[in-house]
């Protein structure tokens, strides 16, 4: 199952993610942290994503491209943090591939890792909460709506956070019949 959670900075997207993952594979499951410590903001994002796995039984991989050549065959549950760091790099990363169609090339590396698992969560930050004026970073929030909607046309569930609070855009019968995800599917 193809789960997409997304939402804006700060709007309690990576905490409900954790808890659906959770909820749906309460052993051990893997955390894909596709972040890349640049600087010190970064590193304390990291950290405080760090605390928040605690007690939650994720081993983490780090991999911020190339998705395709990621082996998670045995894992129950991969919870993907966050498409849109990982377009960032496939986007501006020296060893990234960079080919012509960054979101179809990002799709496939997603379909891999569907193939792979059980059950794949993909968080992705809400690009177009605001509004770049660099013409490059409006090359990234054009490419990371592309991405987004292919992402929700193939994801069997969509849930957008905002304020911490739940609003599910696809998938709500699904939702419905995982313990503790009454209210979600609301």
């Amino acid at each position: 199952m193809l789960y997409m959670v997304f939402g804006g900075s700060g709007s309690g997207k990576s905490a409900w993610a954790e808890d659906l993952a959770v909820r749906l594979c309460p052993g051990e499951k893997l955390y894909l942290a596709t972040l890349t410590d640049i600087d010190g903001e970064m590193e304390a994002r990291i950290r405080d994503h760090r605390k928040m796995r605690e007690g939650k039984h994720f081993h983490t991989v780090e991999r911020g491209y190339a998705l395709e050549e990621l082996d998670v065959s045995g894992e129950k549950l991969v919870l993907l943090e966050c498409m849109t760091n990982l377009l960032a790099n496939e986007m501006y990363s020296d060893g990234a591939k960079k080919p012509s169609d960054i979101p179809a090339y990002i799709m496939e590396g997603i379909r891999h890792l569907c193939s792979q698992t059980e059950d794949l969560i993909v968080i992705g930050q809400d690009a177009f909460s605001e509004v770049p004026m660099d013409p490059e970073m409006r090359k990234y929030v054009r490419e990371s709506g592309r991405v987004s909607q292919m992402l929700a046309g193939e994801a069997d569930v969509v849930v957008e956070v905002k304020y911490g609070l739940p609003l599910v855009l696809k998938g709500a019968d699904i939702l419905s019949r995982i313990p503790g995800s009454g209210e979600a599917a609301r």
